[in-house]
């Protein structure tokens, strides 16, 4: 009798059951071996860098998982020296794209765990865990008419995909695409009008130029303005202003405004609406807040789940939930099999294997080996 093949075997529903609460993925790459049959992850198709420190993947989604809102973003996880890090990056294609691909720009930060290993690893096959679609901005399903989206840096790639949609849904069919820029003397469309300034050092820097000649000629008054060097095509240079807002959407006192970049856009958009106005903008943060790290182990550890906060002297979260009265998911209680991987909230934990602090939110830890460094939200 022939044994069956290993993708076969763990393919099959109740090896899938017997591995929970982690996808037979986890396991595999735990035996060193190359898995392409999993039904949460994706593959990368094609690698593209078209500009210093920016690499484009285009991915096949495996069926069934659903595809983000137009502006909101993929949970997308890496394995780097056999740790499973995971960052949120959002697509740049269309809502309405309906091929089964996604297309990420993961910028290279110096010194990132997940960029740095995309930058120097990411080729054609190459497998990505995903989590659920997440964000704090998204294009809502009933769409606004006049749209004005402001964007820095990174923050282009969620206003690629509300601009995309809008663009494939016509929603500014009846604009005169003839000009880069809006033309001042044309009756409003009954569709909407979409303005997008976004803000670069140098418009070379920008990634998807071509993607954005696309959306200007499809209606979409696209501005990319330099911060340091050279000006828009309408003349326009330097960090956000007012001015910049009027010359470029006139009409966005009644427009729905979203927001993506770093703290020094956000603040000069505020400057410019006011501080009443800003409080309607959608945003999306550039980063998210982490806690300053104490010095000393130990904390309140608030198990959210179960509604129970109690103090932790420095024991691991597994120690200190069991000994609040709870009874977390957990095997070996060495780091080895990850049933008790849960999601820290907030605050930060130290591995005690290695000694390593780490504060990111929304991070999943091994509770067994990860003790609390000053106060920390578990997701138990």
């Amino acid at each position: 009798m022939t044994a069956p093949p290993i993708r076969r075997l763990f393919s099959r529903s109740i090896t899938r059951t017997l591995l929970t609460p982690h996808p037979a993925e986890h396991y595999i790459r735990s035996l060193g071996l190359e898995w392409s049959d999993d039904p949460t992850g994706a593959t990368v198709l094609t690698v593209d860098r078209p500009v210093p420190d920016v690499t484009v993947l285009r991915l096949r989604m495996p069926a069934g998982v659903k595809r983000p809102e137009p502006g909101a973003a993929l949970e997308v996880g890496v394995v780097v020296n056999g740790v499973v890090h995971r960052r949120h990056y959002s697509p740049v294609d269309a809502a309405t794209r309906a091929d089964g691909l996604a297309t990420i720009a993961v910028r290279r930060h110096p010194g990132g765990i997940v960029s740095e290993f995309l930058w120097d690893e990411a080729a054609p096959g190459m497998r990505l865990l995903l989590g659920d679609p997440a964000g704090e901005m998204s294009l809502p399903q009933t769409r606004p008419a006049d749209i004005l989206l402001v964007s820095g840096g990174s923050g282009i790639t969620p206003m690629l995909s509300i601009a995309s949609t809008l663009a494939s849904e016509g929603h500014c069919a009846d604009r005169d695409t003839g000009t880069l820029g809006p033309d001042l003397a044309i009756t409003p469309s009954t569709q909407g009008r979409v303005a997008w300034l976004h803000y670069a050092r140098r418009v070379e820097d920008v990634p998807f130029r071509d993607r954005l000649r696309e959306l200007s000629r499809a209606g979409i008054d696209v501005q990319v303005i330099p911060t340091a060097e050279g000006t828009s095509t309408w003349g326009l240079d330097g960090h956000l202003t007012a001015a910049h807002l009027e010359a470029v959407a006139p009409w966005h006192p009644g427009a729905t405004v979203f927001l993506c970049g770093p703290e020094g856009l956000a603040t000069g958009l505020e400057d410019a609406l006011g501080t009443d106005r800003f409080a309607e903008v959608l945003r999306e943060r550039f980063t998210a807040t982490v806690a300053e790290v104490p010095d000393t182990d130990g904390g309140a550890v608030t198990h959210v789940r179960s509604g129970v906060t109690a103090q932790n002297n420095g024991a691991t979260l597994l120690e200190g939930a069991e000994a609040a009265g709870l009874n977390p998911q957990h095997g070996c209680r060495m780091g080895i099999c990850h049933t008790c991987t849960a999601v820290r909230l907030s605050g930060a934990t130290r591995d005690l294997r290695t000694g390593e602090v780490d504060s990111e939110p929304g991070c999943r830890v091994q509770i067994c080996v990860s003790a609390p460094v000053g106060d920390v939200e578990i997701d138990l």
